[in-house]
């Protein structure tokens, strides 16, 4: 396992860095598999994709999610679909599609194979998540958290809030508005992950999980 420690916007620093920790873990020719912080995705809500006619559909449903917040530059983006219950709300994550043929290049170099780019929220959910029928997950990465939010196993909401100081203060709030947007009540469970030295640490007690998120972009 490589790890190569990013956490702003700028990709060309995480880019330049690529084929020197490959070089030094001895990865040449390896499949690599890359987590990307969340500065450099985007995440949005999908109503029902499961009424989605056809594969074609299901496309302009995950990208209208996105193209009304963020306009025309969302067709230059890679965005891959997570399921909740049958029915229920879809959660859609994108990245540039620049940077993922950049990634894939950079990879090259080394004779490597990149084989998954996944946001860090797959990441941490699916190995860290215990989910019931309500909750919150939060997700804390320097500068910035991620709140996730769903209902009756169904995707609600989904936030990116930065951090500039007392990130406590700033998630207290975020939650505040959270559950008023949502009408959750406070005893909701709120489960809370940290990245800590390039990993992800839970920080909260888990509840029993029999779903989970399957992020990703490949």
């Amino acid at each position: 396992m490589m790890h190569v420690e990013h956490h702003g916007k700028d990709l060309q620093p995480l880019l330049a860095a690529l084929p020197q920790v490959m070089r030094e873990a001895r990865a040449a020719g390896a499949r690599v598999e890359l987590v990307l912080s969340n500065a450099f995705m985007r995440y949005a809500i999908v109503p029902n994709p499961d009424g989605a006619a056809n594969g074609e559909e299901l496309t302009l449903l995950c990208r209208h999610a996105f193209q009304r917040v963020h306009g025309d530059v969302v067709a230059q983006w890679s965005i891959q679909l997570s399921l909740a219950a049958l029915g229920g709300n879809g959660l859609a994550s994108a990245v540039d599609q620049d940077w993922l043929d950049a990634l894939a290049e950079h990879v090259k170099t080394e004779k490597g194979q990149l084989t998954s780019v996944q946001p860090v929220l797959a990441h941490a959910f699916n190995r860290l998540a215990k989910v019931g029928q309500d909750g919150i997950f939060v997700l804390r990465e320097p500068e910035r958290l991620c709140l996730l939010a769903w209902q009756n196993r169904s995707w609600s909401a989904v936030q990116l809030q930065p951090v500039l100081a007392d990130w406590q203060a700033t998630l207290d709030a975020g939650l505040h508005r959270l559950r008023l947007q949502l009408a959750l009540p406070e005893t909701t469970p709120v489960q809370l992950c940290e990245l800590v030295q390039g990993d992800v640490q839970l920080r909260m007690t888990p509840w029993w999980a029999d779903w989970s998120m399957a992020g990703g972009i490949a």
